[in-house]
């Protein structure tokens, strides 16, 4: 296995946020997205190897209370705010893919 094949969750994020600013993203858009990566990596653990991510595993998070729920209260979050995660977490996943990190999108299929 390369090593292009062996990165973390956490490089990989970190590398994806940094594209994003230099792509031009607003100091904003590069705090949320970090925050909603802060809770994919809290998900997944930092170590976690993007190629080690399937689309079971995905599945999961999507149904789970870390994604769901606020955690200082165990509210609902607003379904605007699991979207925008969902859509950071592809992102990052089609970034990946694009820079050979992983050969395919581990997304379950939609319903």
């Amino acid at each position: 296995m390369s090593p292009k094949n062996d990165i973390t969750l956490q490089e990989a994020t970190e590398h994806y946020l940094k594209s994003l600013e230099e792509s031009g993203k607003s100091p904003r858009t590069l705090y949320t997205y970090g925050q909603d990566c802060k809770q994919i990596i809290a998900y997944f653990r930092a170590d976690k190897k993007l190629t080690n991510i399937l689309p079971a595993h995905v599945a999961k998070f999507y149904k789970s209370d870390e994604l769901l729920k606020i955690p200082k209260n165990g509210k609902d979050r607003a379904l605007k705010t699991i979207n925008k995660t969902k859509m950071v977490f592809r992102g990052l996943l089609t970034w990946a893919k694009e820079q050979g990190y992983i050969e395919g999108l581990p997304l379950p299929k939609s319903k």
